[in-house]
């Protein structure tokens, strides 16, 4: 697995306040939280500055209690750090006091929950019975994480609830057999270095003082902008000749459209989905689309002839992207038969620019500035070839 910067798992390498642990007998990946919680790490997103982590172990092989709950009284990140948990995290309490009915949570009967314990056939009998025997002694509770608090804390607890399991992008329209298990992370843009001399620094970048706190950092050069995402100083070029866009051999409209076309998709269904069915949501897209249904792909955004998984194709392209498959999906005459490594970067960065303007917070998306940078050094990219 490729730990991607700022990402560090020593001293010598990445942003220390982006620490991974690489355990050398196990040659795993985990990620610490507070109080002595490790998690495991399944994959890294670096294009959405995200990862997966595996939910803490059950105590033992009949219990409902995690060992998080025991080590750490439940998940628990430092707000001092640039790691928090995404919305993409819908969160299954288990073993709970009675009590718990009585908060916002969906503790009822009908709460998804109960299907996780029933039929994904990650619970064994024994064990889901004491997870949840009775909705009225015993309940389960379901919410979705990413809010304040539970963007850094999910709390286990011997007076509330004993175990938790997290289910990424849950869709209740799939059987729970194919609900996938892990704890979405996300990380903040990463600063500057920190140095302590000018020997720390490399590039067009000089150590000077930054900030209240007395840390110095590599800070750029005049010229220079940080580039957060490959961690180096590039040279600004901002002022260059608004001409040089011609000699793209990939569609910076076509491309950028795809990310003005797939923020519109999430802007409004996330407005609209409280207010009309599935039908008419969709009939409502596909009117506000119908004049720009060729993006990246060449394919309509919402498409009903498509799997039914890959009918919106904005979460399409997300998951293809997520899975390293970003080049399947691309509209083949875009790039030829034999594109360069160049065009093939260039698309790649574009997609990463797509994604980032979609992430969850605000303060994590690119300014327009920033934007503008991007899509110049993908320009100068192309023009090398």
């Amino acid at each position: 697995m490729q730990v991607p910067y700022p990402l560090s798992t020593n001293p010598n390498c990445g942003d220390p306040n982006y620490h991974l642990r690489c355990d050398s007998h196990s040659q795993k990946l985990y990620f610490d939280a507070m109080n002595g919680s490790s998690y495991l790490v399944l994959r890294i997103m670096a294009s959405f500055q995200s990862m997966v982590v595996q939910p803490s172990p059950w105590v033992s092989s009949t219990s409902c209690v995690t060992q998080d709950m025991v080590v750490s009284e439940g998940l628990r990140l430092n707000r001092t750090l640039p790691f928090n948990l995404t919305f993409s995290n819908t969160i299954f309490l288990f073993n709970c006091s009675p009590r718990l009915l009585l908060t916002p949570l969906n503790c009822t009967p009908s709460s998804l929950c109960h299907r996780y314990l029933e039929s994904s056939g990650h619970v064994d009998k024994n064990r889901a019975l004491k997870c949840a025997s009775n909705p009225d002694l015993n309940p389960c509770c379901t919410f979705v994480a990413g809010g304040m608090p539970s963007a850094y804390r999910i709390r286990l607890h011997n007076s509330g609830c004993k175990a938790l399991r997290s289910i990424l992008n849950l869709d209740p329209e799939k059987p729970a057999s194919q609900w996938e298990e892990g704890l979405e992370i996300q990380w903040a843009s990463p600063p500057e270095p920190v140095c302590n001399s000018q020997l720390d620094c490399s590039g067009a970048s000089k150590c000077s003082p930054a900030g209240m706190n007395g840390l110095s950092r590599c800070l750029c050069n005049g010229g220079y902008y940080w580039d957060h995402v490959h961690g180096t100083c590039k040279k600004d070029k901002h002022k260059s000749k608004a001409a040089g866009l011609l000699s793209l051999k990939v569609s910076i409209g076509v491309i950028s459209f795809l990310s003005l076309g797939a923020v519109m998709i999430v802007i409004f269904v996330r407005k609209s989905s409280k207010r009309f069915n599935r039908a008419k949501l969709a009939k409502a897209r596909e009117d506000m689309l119908k004049s720009g249904d060729k993006l990246l792909t060449s394919q309509k955004a919402i498409d009903f002839s498509r799997d039914q998984d890959d009918v919106n194709l904005a979460i399409y392209v997300s998951q293809a992207a997520k899975n390293g498959a970003i080049m399947e999906v691309v509209d083949q005459r875009l790039i030829g038969t034999e594109p360069s490594s160049n065009v093939l970067n260039s698309v790649q960065l574009f997609s990463e620019l797509a994604f980032a303007c979609l992430r969850e917070k605000k303060a994590d998306r690119p300014s327009m500035r920033e934007v503008v940078q991007q899509l110049e050094c993908i320009v100068q990219i192309v023009e090398e070839n």
